[in-house]
């Protein structure tokens, strides 16, 4: 009975600390080698921000002088991520982006083009989207879990850390990516992270 609380236990653990991304995350350059096979979701949150900035009014998204927008760094990161990408041969699929400036910024620098998506909208800011914390909890868990439609590219999801950790309590900061195995019905694997400077 004791043996079998241990092993109840041991899987606790490590289902709890590979839902934060500190277990059995695979090194870069596997990570790196299972992009450029394809099939894979990569969740970019957005480049570096100028933190002096802040999200003051959010009524019209394509006015980007009221919200925190990408610094140089940012773009920097961004223009570094997506030669890396080229040089690399990995191929890309989709280029999913929030609404906010920041994200579709990095998106276009890296890739030269995205698609805004409604339900990737930043989380602490959920109601101004007219979508609530679970919509966008549950869209994102979907996105997730669905395979590129071409096997052979990836999906690139540029977000929000919030919505990420909400979703796969996953934590990254500015400028990081997590990678996941889309296993289809909302179901992922996460399998690390990657920075700017890995693809350098």
């Amino acid at each position: 009975m004791v043996r079998g609380w241990r092993g109840v236990f041991v899987l606790a653990v490590v289902v709890w600390m590979a839902g934060f991304g500190t277990a059995w995350a695979e090194d870069r350059e596997a990570l790196l080698e299972r992009l450029a096979e394809g099939g894979y979701v990569v969740y970019w949150r957005h480049a570096a921000t100028d933190r002096r900035q802040g999200d003051r009014d959010l009524r019209d998204m394509d006015q980007c002088a009221s919200q925190r927008n990408l610094d140089a760094r940012g773009r920097a990161q961004a223009r570094t991520v997506g030669a890396g990408f080229a040089a690399l041969g990995i191929s890309v699929g989709e280029v999913l982006t929030s609404d906010f400036c920041r994200n579709r910024e990095t998106a276009e620098i890296a890739f030269g083009r995205y698609e805004r998506v409604k339900n990737l909208w930043n989380l602490p800011v959920a109601n101004a989207s007219g979508l609530g914390r679970d919509a966008l909890v549950n869209g994102l868990r979907e996105r997730l879990g669905t395979p590129p439609a071409d096997p052979s590219k990836n999906t690139v999801i540029v977000g929000h850390n919030l919505n990420l950790q909400a979703a796969a309590r996953v934590r990254i900061d500015e400028g990081v990516m997590a990678v996941f195995e889309p296993l289809g019905e909302a179901r992922f694997a996460f399998l690390g992270t990657l920075e700017p400077a890995d693809f350098e």
